[in-house]
């Protein structure tokens, strides 16, 4: 009976130290965000037989690996997100984590603008082709596909930024829309070069952002590039991080030339600045 308890012992002691050298560990970058900001976080210690999964507010932010027991996940969080402190999950095998995510209260900016008011109201046919268009964009906002990028995002013009993310935009006394992007000053034909790298899904002329591209660069992170003058890309071709991938112009609903600068995550529209901060590289 002695030995059968010392043979039991033996292999609690042998499962704890296994387990224990596998205690996951997480941390989150940042840990304060504004609404519409992107997040990352990254995992350590993962058992190479455990899988492990992140969940905020019940959506789930896909894994990337970075190594033996590494991997990493980026979000975002909602523009119109309620400040407060949110749940971020980690659960791997026998492991459940959780850290806070801070939101903090927002200070948006008011453009307000006189404009003819036909550029304002749309007719049918412009009506019809807006909604179109947006719906096609939302199906590629679906799609998550294996990850391109590679190491930290940037800017794709080094030049100022002259109308910020989650503006509210005032035309003629009326709220009309809030700035999903920031665009960034520029002159009729500066080259514009990829965020980072990925695959181009889209190259067309849309209503509103006149010559568009949108770069997927896996992981559900897409950036897009509106008001160009013409593409140096096609749809299909792979690029690379700084690679020419269009000309500044003012194509579609611009008033002059410059860059308007998107980014989705998940299919939520978010501040690039604040994915251009994160430190990725591995």
């Amino acid at each position: 009976m002695t030995r059968l308890l010392m043979y039991f012992a033996l292999v609690f002691a042998v499962f704890t130290c296994t387990t224990s050298a596998f205690a996951i560990h997480a941390d989150i970058q940042p840990r304060n965000v504004f609404p519409g900001d992107a997040f990352m976080v990254r995992l350590s210690d993962i058992a190479p037989s455990q899988a492990a999964s992140v969940f905020i507010e019940g959506a789930e932010v896909p894994l990337e690996g970075c190594g033996e027991g590494c991997a990493f996940g980026i979000g975002a969080v909602e523009i119109d997100t309620t400040p407060g402190e949110k749940s971020v999950i980690i659960n791997s095998g026998p492991y459940r984590l959780s850290l806070i995510l801070s939101v903090r209260t927002p200070n948006f900016p008011e453009m307000r603008l006189k404009l003819p008011q036909d550029k304002v109201s749309l007719g049918p046919e412009d009506l019809a082709r807006a909604k179109k268009e947006e719906e096609k964009l939302k199906e590629i906002w679906q799609q998550i596909t294996p990850r391109l990028f590679q190491g930290d995002f940037m800017l794709p013009l080094p030049n100022p930024v002259s109308a910020v993310f989650g503006a509210k935009r005032i035309i003629n006394d009326q709220t009309v829309s809030v700035h999903r992007g920031i665009d960034l000053r520029g002159k009729q034909g500066e080259q514009i070069r990829a965020a980072n790298y990925g695959r181009t899904v889209l190259a067309e002329e849309l209503f509103f952002g006149g010559n568009t591209l949108v770069i997927d660069h896996g992981a559900g992170i897409y950036t897009v590039y509106m008001h160009l003058d013409r593409f140096a890309v096609n749809r299909g071709d792979l690029v690379a991080k700084g690679d020419i991938i269009g000309f500044v112009g003012s194509t579609g609903r611009a008033t002059g030339p410059h860059l308007h600068f998107g980014v989705k995550i998940l299919s939520i529209n978010t501040n690039p600045l604040s994915l251009m901060k994160l430190q990725i590289s591995e």
